[in-house]
């Protein structure tokens, strides 16, 4: 048996899939590492939503392959598997479909057999066993989704839509809690899509899962515009549960309703609109997230300008910028790609303005009491965790504070931080 490290990029469904790795390798014998250091063997999930991610997860694979090290590449990354082979021809590769497969993938490598290998099967995660942690529990609800957005290459890794049974999403979450944990991450590359295939829906989801018994919190993952605003009127009264995070990952992606329908979002902007507002209305302190790319090929400055104008009319607490990369196999990597330049300056001004009204929405804290559920370390010294409206809150560390529940009064704030002190 060997000792392995499981080096994870990407998303919290990716995470979900390293825990999946985690639990069978260590069936299997093995000892997983908690750092390369020591490590006979490297597992690289990867992710392939950005091109600046894909080079410095090939730059890695590079470097241990020239030191000697015996790899398994995993996750969406394998839908560039010609570029893995090039770099490490010897390395078996895991579609992210396959996780189940990882521990024949990680025998072919260590006998250096693994030339060639590509597992590609789809198996039932959800009858895989998994790690579950604690105080944070990662659990997907499914796999897959059913937009076609033109500039994603994850779509091409995790192609069809497999939503879990509610009874196993269920479970899942008994057992997690069972496990110790306090923070239930649900997590899909669209939750919204959840139940197309099987007859249910997000709704009836979240209905049952704020039924099962125990002190917990679950944080939803992403959720696309018209999903959001399909369901928008069970889904913030579920958003009202005492179990659930006051928190909305919403991606709107631009502002510009002509390169959102060239992007093939399936949503307009106004459909994003309507829908925070929906969910706000009686949720006023709700922790809004979106996702925007800039640069897109097709962007003109008026649609950029248009992007800007939506960021500081809808002010959202957190902004995941990306500027656009071409990645391979999508209908976007055969546009006609803006100038570097351009594109770099059209990203600096909208990190500026998506810091300034973060910094600006966190003053709203300032002096407040918040209970916070205390779920990681943070900085020398500190101990972070998350406010019922899933504001990040980190406080002097303490003994025993790890999975408690405490009140916080709020002293500093920052745009991705509120720094507080308990209050007896």
């Amino acid at each position: 048996m060997a000792r392995i490290f499981i080096k994870t990029w990407g998303c919290t469904l990716n995470q979900s899939d390293s825990d999946i790795m985690h639990a069978i390798l260590e069936s299997e014998g093995h000892e997983l590492c908690r750092s390369e250091k020591g490590a006979e063997l490297v597992v690289l999930n990867t992710c392939t939503v950005k091109g600046a991610t894909e080079s410095r997860i090939i730059s890695e694979l590079a470097r241990l392959k020239e030191r000697g090290a015996k790899v398994v590449v995993a996750g969406c990354l394998s839908a560039n598997r010609k570029r893995i082979s090039r770099v490490a021809p010897e390395a078996p590769i895991v579609g992210a479909g396959a996780t189940g497969k990882i521990a024949e993938a990680v025998r072919l490598a260590l006998q250096g057999k693994g030339r060639g290998a590509f597992f590609d099967a789809c198996s039932c995660k959800f009858l895989l066993p998994r790690r579950l942690g604690s105080p944070i529990a990662r659990i997907p609800i499914g796999e897959g989704c059913v937009s076609r957005c033109a500039f994603c290459q994850s779509r091409i890794a995790r192609p069809k839509l497999m939503s879990y049974p509610p009874r196993e999403v269920v479970r899942l979450v008994e057992q997690a809690l069972a496990g110790g944990a306090r923070e239930i991450q649900l997590t899909g590359m669209d939750t919204g899509a959840y139940g197309f295939d099987i007859k249910s829906d997000l709704v009836s989801l979240l209905e049952e899962l704020v039924k099962v018994e125990g002190d917990f919190k679950i944080r939803l993952g992403m959720i696309n515009p018209q999903h959001a605003r399909r369901m928008e009127g069970g889904l913030a009264g579920i958003f009202r549960s005492q179990k659930m995070f006051r928190f909305l990952h919403i991606p709107v992606q631009s502002g510009s309703e002509r390169v959102c329908r060239e992007m093939g979002r399936g949503h307009t902007v106004a459909d994003f609109e309507h829908a925070v507002a929906a969910f706000r209305k009686g949720m006023p302190d709700l922790t809004l997230a979106t996702d925007v790319i800039a640069a897109y090929p097709t962007e003109t400055g008026e649609d950029f300008r248009k992007t800007l104008e939506l960021i500081g009319r809808v002010r959202p607490d957190m902004v995941n910028i990306s500027r656009f990369t071409p990645r391979p196999g999508t209908e976007a990597k055969k546009l006609k790609q803006m100038r570097s330049e351009d594109g770099k300056k059209r990203t600096a001004l909208t990190h500026a303005l998506a810091r300034k009204i973060a910094c600006e929405n966190a003053l709203a804290f300032l002096g407040k009491r918040m209970r916070v559920l205390i779920n990681e370390k943070g900085r020398a010294g500190q101990v972070k965790g998350r406010a019922d409206n899933y504001r990040q809150v980190a406080i002097p560390a303490g003994r025993g504070l790890m999975g408690k529940r405490v009140l916080v009064e709020i002293e500093e704030t920052s745009n991705a931080t509120l720094i507080g002190r308990t209050v007896r």
